[in-house]
């Protein structure tokens, strides 16, 4: 009997066809990525891929999925899926984290740049008719970036402000002080201790209970004011309304945000006013390379769950191998 493998989307082409190559593989897309069609549909599925950040997979949607034994992601974040949930099941729960992480770096990069080199504001002033000289913007040289989350983003992340010569420091507690100084790089610790010691945080960590708005009133106290946020994760590893207080009264230089805690934001979100903040639209994975690579990826990954040869790797949740 064929297995049957249920997408929330269509993936792009090149994941579409990887999968039409398996005629054993019944695959079945949803009319529309809602709530209702995914209930609609998971009963009878082996595995499931969940495009787009929504809809989710909840506990109960896996209670009433007899049949799944696989679970997929396009794309690094997994905030979706009730990780504990698929765990119960022993499901395995597979993300494409390496297949975006070059292009996601890249795109941390350019908010950290558009904000040393105040980027936005002098295209703004010149295309306004002025021609402002006067000194402005700060070196990335010898500036020190805290990577929070040292996964494959944040590995390349670090990468790149290293060929910057700027001094790295790294706050996962997943992460050991000898792997991170392997790629030379220094363990910061606890995030309160390293956090006065940064010149720009960079957000590259996965959202769980744990690293929800992160970055609040406490944590931004530690700050220096000089410092920048950057944020490529998701928009609730950061408590914006803290955000905001901190720009407005001078406890932060400024931030540069791929994502927002409500997507699109609402117009009266005081980010939105300020020139100090960099906005771009959640499309720091957004480029058509990587987005084919993911999708290749993200395939690879659901056909290699029903056929019981997941690479550990790719997984959020490996230790349900060890059960099989």
């Amino acid at each position: 009997m064929p297995a049957t493998l249920i997408l929330t989307e269509a993936l792009p082409a090149a994941g579409m066809n990887r999968l039409a190559s398996r005629p054993d593989v019944t695959i079945g897309v949803l009319p529309t990525p809602t709530p209702a069609a995914l209930a609609g549909a998971l009963p009878a599925a082996d595995g499931v891929i969940l495009v787009m950040e929504q809809p989710s997979l909840t506990a109960e949607l896996i209670e009433r999925s007899p049949r799944l034994r696989v679970a997929c992601r396009m794309g690094a974040g997994y905030d979706n899926f009730d990780v504990s949930a698929l765990t119960r099941r022993g499901i395995p729960l597979a993300t494409t984290g390496g297949a975006n992480a070059d292009t996601v770096a890249e795109h941390a990069l350019y908010l950290m740049l558009a904000l040393a080199k105040r980027g936005p504001a002098m295209d703004r002033a010149v295309k306004s008719g002025a021609w402002p000289r006067g000194f402005g913007g700060v070196e990335l040289r010898d500036r020190t970036c805290l990577v929070i989350g040292y996964g494959r983003i944040g590995r390349e992340i670090a990468r790149r402000a290293s060929a910057f010569a700027m001094h790295i420091l790294i706050v996962d507690p997943n992460v050991p002080a000898d792997v991170v100084a392997r790629d030379g790089h220094r363990h910061g610790g606890a995030l309160e201790s390293a956090l006065p010691h940064a010149d720009f945080i960079v957000l590259a960590c996965a959202l769980t209970p744990t690293t929800r708005r992160l970055i609040n009133p406490t944590t931004l106290a530690r700050a220096k004011p000089t410092a920048f946020l950057v944020n490529v994760a998701r928009g609730a590893v950061v408590d914006e309304a803290a955000l905001a207080a901190a720009l407005r009264d001078g406890r932060l230089a400024g931030t540069g945000l791929d994502v927002l805690e409500i997507e699109p934001p609402m117009r009266d979100n005081p980010l939105l006013e300020r020139d100090d903040v960099v906005l771009t639209p959640h499309t720091g994975a957004y480029i058509r390379t990587a987005f084919d690579r993911m999708a290749v990826a993200c395939a690879e990954n659901a056909l290699a769950g029903l056929d019981g040869r997941l690479d550990p790797s790719v997984l959020v949740n490996a230790e349900v191998l060890n059960r099989r």
